[in-house]
């Protein structure tokens, strides 16, 4: 039978602790004057000399007559030795203890890769969820080791690829498991691996399987697909960066309004300089969240040197986007002229967010500081995307006249185990649908794919509770309240206030199906994605907008969640 790893290290060390028992049962027999208390640091010293190798019967004790001076610089000489031993001891068999440690741990996080994505996750577990978890990482002596260590957590050396080394963490145990890798068909081969194991030996603990893809309309069309794993006890979720990117980036939005003493409603563009995946997953989130003004009077403009094509792609993916905010694709060669020109930065109060989205960090930092310079006098902030170099940005913030630079992206704030989990925002959009379900009791306003259990609605409906979840704190910004209150009457919602608030609230779900790629129709159709609701405020049914209303209303309830 071939042993395991940790099979390998355990006998190891049972070996070693016998000899220490055999020697000093051995010493005490051979030599039985060392059992007095004069000679037990001699007997120390050569149990350490025969685990080494020496020999356990080369000589007799020391002499009784040794000065006290040598009998001294022998117990510091063992205590060097002790030292030493523990030294050699934990290096050779600090992945057994690893191996040993795991085995004895249940419930527990599974991270795949040590990288500095990897590292940042892991901090994010230790701080957010006091849980010290597994890591897996291939490279025996990686830069990072020592600093998980640190923390606390595991780490197992080993490919995650391989059926053994998942057994090593304890993948049967697990309750969550994140890959965070660049490689997409490496991550496609750990979750085929994992399937393959906890289909041999089903586990009575659910694992949820939390796998990176960095193609976010990949993220989209698996999502939707709604795939499941029979008799595997595991729920696959999906997890992009740029999408995370993005989530960050908008949830900080209204921190910023409040520290700047803006005036959220008065914002009336959002301007990029450049177009990657992540000015794509930010525009995306745009649509969604930046709903503040029942006119819709907001309009999006991205800069950049391939605009023909770009915008025909995201045309051809979101087709009804045009019916949220007005948006344009403007051909951008390096020179601000033309931005400013199309986008009326240097007019008199003019109120933008401008977002520098390159994929490049240099790029974009290259264009924020010249953007500073042609618009000195202005106050509006330059968000620049920055996912390295911690320096430079601590730096540039030190400089009272760089201030306006505001940059995000970093991994500190985007690698966090909410935005890979989602666990905090999807215990609120379930509380959001659920309360929803109550509402709807005994009407047939809505169809059953949208009003079932939630652990079986599909992600197209879950994503709609997490968007109108991520959009509360938009709400309670435009109307001065705070999201907490120990007077909960000052959380209550009336008058024009209410109205208002619905109106937004009907434009925002109305957003979210023209994302999905929903439309008008006269009769609902889920298959053909036609909704009779998806018309303005001004002639929507008194029913259909009591329903926005309650929604509203229903907001102090919710925060107790």
């Amino acid at each position: 039978m071939k042993l395991t790893r940790r099979q390998k290290g355990l006998l190891g060390i049972l070996f070693i602790i016998a000899m220490i028992i055999l020697s000093w049962i051995g010493l005490a027999k051979y030599f039985p004057e060392s059992n007095v208390l004069r000679y037990i640091p001699d007997r120390i010293y050569r149990i350490i000399k025969i685990v080494f190798g020496g020999d356990p019967s080369a000589s007799s004790l020391e002499p009784d007559h040794v000065p006290w001076e040598l009998i001294l610089v022998k117990i510091g000489s063992i205590f060097i030795l002790l030292f030493g031993a523990y030294k050699i001891i934990q290096k050779v068999f600090s992945e057994q203890l690893n191996l040993l440690k795991a085995s004895l741990k249940n419930r527990h996080t599974i991270s795949v890769g040590i990288s500095k994505k990897g590292k940042q996750l892991l901090h994010s577990v230790k701080k957010d969820k006091q849980e010290k978890a597994i890591a897996i990482e291939k490279e025996l002596e990686h830069v990072n080791s020592s600093s998980i260590k640190k923390e606390g957590h595991l780490l197992i050396n080993g490919n995650a690829e391989d059926e053994l080394t998942l057994l090593e963490a304890g993948i049967r145990r697990a309750s969550r498991l994140i890959v965070f890798l660049e490689n997409e068909q490496t991550v496609i081969e750990i979750v085929q691996k994992v399937q393959e194991i906890l289909k041999k030996k089903p586990s009575d603990q659910l694992l949820k399987c939390y796998i990176h893809l960095r193609n976010p309309r990949l993220v989209d069309l698996l999502k939707n697909a709604g795939l499941r794993f029979e008799r595997s006890n595991m729920e696959l979720h999906f997890f992009n960066i740029h999408k995370m990117v993005a989530r960050s980036f908008f949830n900080r939005i209204p921190h910023l309004v409040r520290e700047q003493q803006l005036e959220l409603n008065t914002l009336k563009q959002l301007v990029f300089i450049g177009y990657s995946d992540y000015a794509k997953a930010l525009m995306i989130q745009a649509f969604r969240i930046l709903h503040f003004d029942p006119q819709q009077d907001f309009r999006i403009l991205v800069f950049s040197n391939n605009t023909a094509a770009e915008q025909l792609i995201f045309e051809e993916q979101f087709p009804k986007a045009h019916h949220i905010f007005d948006y344009s694709f403007v051909p951008f060669q390096g020179s601000f002229n033309n931005v400013f020109q199309e986008s009326g930065l240097l007019e008199q109060g003019n109120r933008s967010l401008v977002i520098h989205a390159d994929a490049d960090d240099q790029t974009n930092l290259n264009l924020a500081l010249e953007m500073l310079d042609r618009t000195k006098g202005q106050d509006f902030p330059i968000f620049c995307l920055n996912t390295e170099g911690d320096g430079l940005r601590s730096l540039i913030a030190q400089e009272e006249e760089l201030k306006r630079i505001q940059f995000f992206g970093n991994m500190e704030e985007t690698c966090h185990i909410e935005f890979i989990t989602g666990e905090k925002q999807d215990r609120l959009a379930q509380a959001i649908h659920d309360d929803y379900r109550k509402l709807l009791a005994g009407t047939e306003s809505e169809s059953a794919s949208y009003t079932s259990d939630w652990l079986t609605l599909s992600e197209d409906a879950k994503d709609a509770s997490r968007t109108q979840a991520d959009h509360i704190i938009y709400k309670f910004l435009l109307t001065g309240k705070p999201l907490v209150d120990p007077d909960p009457s000052r959380l209550d919602f009336e008058g024009d206030e209410l109205e208002t608030l619905a109106m937004i609230e009907h434009n925002r779900w109305m957003a979210h199906r023209y994302i999905q790629g929903w439309d008008f129709g006269e009769v609902r159709d889920d298959q053909l994605k036609l909704h009779p609701s998806m018309i303005p405020w001004d002639i929507l049914s008194e029913s259909e907008r009591q329903k926005d209303r309650d929604t509203v209303l229903r907001l102090k309830e919710l925060m107790k969640v």
